[in-house]
């Protein structure tokens, strides 16, 4: 997929392919991700779409979790090549305007998602899922893990159904003709199977040695190839915070005044200590009922009528913690008698915590209904908010203090080292003055800047490349360091000497020596192939060997040579016993196809499986017509700057 994507990211097919990912990502980015515990209102507005706005945080977000997503997809290969050619930050930014847009059309055509519809939803998540069944255990402790309160998981999970329903509005009017069918069906049943040989463009190695004048004369028909591209040295000067840690003692009326302004930071939460008895609603054990809501409306009756029996129980004097035990749906907490331990505000749904907040110390409630199903809950404390003395978080304080006093006098220094050098044009000198070392780099150039010293700084690049000879860089600040850079000098881009390069001239010889035999080996091998048509006489001696596919319909990835188009055409146009050849990228195939087999006729699911497809696929294409044209007509302004 991923050389897919790089030969033809300009393509229709791609851009389509791309924005099914990115639907389906925004989609499920919220519970694959999480939030980090965020608003979506940090940072500036990068845009408004009608005047609603998107904030950088929001944008920030999508863009590293589309990244993340890209990089699960595609792990070793993927690279910083790939977010420019997909144009990532595009892509999320234009995610997130789609998102709204969306929204706000919805709200015109009055779409909402009822209660029931949405805890039906949550709880058919296979995250969710133990043992096949919803738990609530799995629940809590996955939205605790990704720091996001069980209020933002159902509002955005309402959003996403509200999208889905949208787009199904556009699945009813395609139109799907016979020829569809028939073309959809070949295409999924007509199977092939081939014998193939397989092997890359370099397989075949020249045995041979070269002399100083071959590789002279390669040198010189090639000289561009080894062009070395403009460099830069600098002198630099690099202040640590960490080196003035230990030297800095905050006052007690600094520690006091940052208590005092960061006091919001050491609020600790309401806390809640309870116990619950729980009970599911199960809609797949009602049968015999015409759709899915009457299922869910009798489901959610029975689980009531069940949780008022134990209520009833309950309150006639059976102990709580053995009808937990015995009767409760939540595995994690019916074993402990129902107990949930104690937990912060916030932790629970808002159903669940408007109940605890209602009820009195050691007072039971009557079934309270969430997405999770029906509970019985008993409350055994309460802790109020609080903020933290001064003396608890004294010492964090002072940790806090020490670095950003570091920090700024790192800062202090680096303004004065900066004044210094600009004076006299020294920045050795001014260092030295403020007792700080300088350090003159290697050369490097943009292309290959590894500094290991510098670590991934790209203001620290950017700002090097853009300097005149001897020119000295105002203060660059870093949370680990600050840095000012003098271009110490330069070199053109240049042709070097060929003993500068003798390795990778050598290397690159036999590199395309090895690819032109193994070329004119292909050449000889087909040939022979046309003649003998038997793959494995001619492979008879070389490194090679005959592989075998299974069975694979031109809808197939062929398994063990891939989804390579070219390859899958010539296959099912040959009849069998007949060869064919191809080369794809760096590798050559040889191939024969050995069966075949006719696709038939469909039968009614089949077809019905077909035409269901077909029109979603069009109902896709309609949609996405229809949002673009949305898009054309709407009000959109974006801040570039802050991409």
């Amino acid at each position: 997929m991923l050389s897919v994507i790089r030969e033809h990211a300009d393509s229709w097919l791609i851009k389509a392919i791309l924005w099914m990912i990115i639907l389906a990502f925004v989609g499920t980015i919220f519970y694959s991700w999480g939030m980090g515990g965020a608003s979506g209102s940090g940072g500036g507005v990068i845009a408004t779409v009608h005047g609603e706005k998107i904030f950088a945080g929001e944008y920030e977000r999508t863009f590293n979790n589309l990244v993340s997503f890209y990089r699960q997809q595609f792990k070793n290969q993927f690279s910083d090549e790939m977010i420019k050619k997909l144009d990532l930050k595009t892509q999320a930014l234009e995610a997130l305007v789609q998102k709204k847009l969306l929204l706000q059309e919805a709200k015109k055509q009055n779409l909402r998602i009822s209660d029931a519809e949405l805890i039906s939803h949550i709880q058919g998540l296979q995250v969710f899922q133990n043992e096949k069944k919803f738990s609530e255990e799995s629940y809590r402790n996955y939205l605790q893990f990704q720091r996001v309160t069980p209020g933002e998981f159902e509002d955005n999970q309402r959003e996403n159904l509200i999208l889905n329903k949208l787009e199904k509005l556009f699945g009813t009017s395609a139109k799907v003709s016979q020829a569809e069918i028939r073309e959809t069906f070949i295409t999924e049943e007509e199977k092939a199977k081939l014998d193939y040989v397989r092997f890359n463009s370099d397989h075949f190695q020249a045995e041979k040695t070269f002399s100083a004048e071959e590789l002279n004369d390669f040198f010189q028909a090639n000289k561009k190839k080894f062009e070395v591209p403009p460099q830069i040295q600098v002198e630099y000067v690099k202040v640590e915070p960490k080196a003035y840690l230990e030297n800095i003692t905050p006052r007690d009326e600094d520690i006091e005044d940052y208590y005092q302004a960061k006091i919001a930071d050491f609020r600790v939460k309401k806390m809640y200590r309870a116990s619950h008895i729980l009970i599911h609603i199960n809609s797949s054990k009602i049968e015999d009922v015409a759709s899915p809501e009457e299922k869910q409306k009798l489901a959610q009756d029975k689980a009531k009528a069940r949780a008022t029996d134990l209520l009833g129980k309950v309150k006639a004097g059976a102990n709580f913690e053995e009808v937990a035990k015995k009767h409760s749906d939540d595995p994690g907490s019916g074993s402990q008698g129902g107990s949930l331990g104690e937990f912060p505000k916030g932790t629970m749904v808002s159903a669940f915590e408007s109940a605890l907040e209602e009820l009195a110390i050691g007072e039971i409630s009557e079934p309270i209904l969430t997405p999770f199903g029906y509970h019985i809950i008993k409350l055994e404390s309460r802790t109020e908010e609080r903020f933290k003395a001064i003396e608890e978080v004294r010492e964090d304080i002072i940790s806090s203090l020490k670095r950003i006093k570091a920090r700024q006098k790192v800062r202090r220094i680096a303004k004065h080292i900066y004044q210094e050098a600009e004076k006299n044009g020294d920045l050795k000198k001014a260092a030295e003055k403020n007792k700080v070392d300088t350090t003159i780099s290697e050369f490097f150039s943009r292309e290959n800047h590894n500094l290991p010293e510098i670590g991934a700084h790209p203001q620290f690049f950017n700002t090097a490349f853009s300097l005149q000879k001897n020119n000295i860089s105002k203060p660059i600040n870093t949370p680990e360091a600050s840095f000012i850079i003098k271009l110490a000098g330069n070199k053109d881009a240049h042709i070097p000497e060929l003993i500068e390069v003798k390795k990778n001239v050598e290397q690159t010889l036999v590199e395309q020596v090895n690819e032109e035999v193994t070329s004119a080996k292909f050449k000889e091998l087909k040939q022979r192939l046309d003649k003998e048509k038997d793959l494995e006489k001619i492979i008879e001696g070389l490194d090679l060997s005959v592989k075998h596919s299974p069975f694979f319909s031109m809808a197939d990835s062929i398994p063990g040579v891939g989804n390579i188009k070219e390859i899958k055409e010539k296959a099912f146009a040959l009849n069998v016993g007949d060869i064919a050849s191809a080369k794809v990228r760096n590798r050559f195939y040889l191939f024969k196809r050995v069966e075949k087999q006719e696709a038939g006729e469909p039968d009614k699911g089949q077809v019905k499986r077909i035409i269901k497809r077909i029109k979603q696929e069009k109902s896709r294409r309609m949609f996405q017509e229809w949002v673009d044209n949305l898009k054309v007509q709407a009000d959109i302004m974006i801040d570039k700057s802050l991409m």
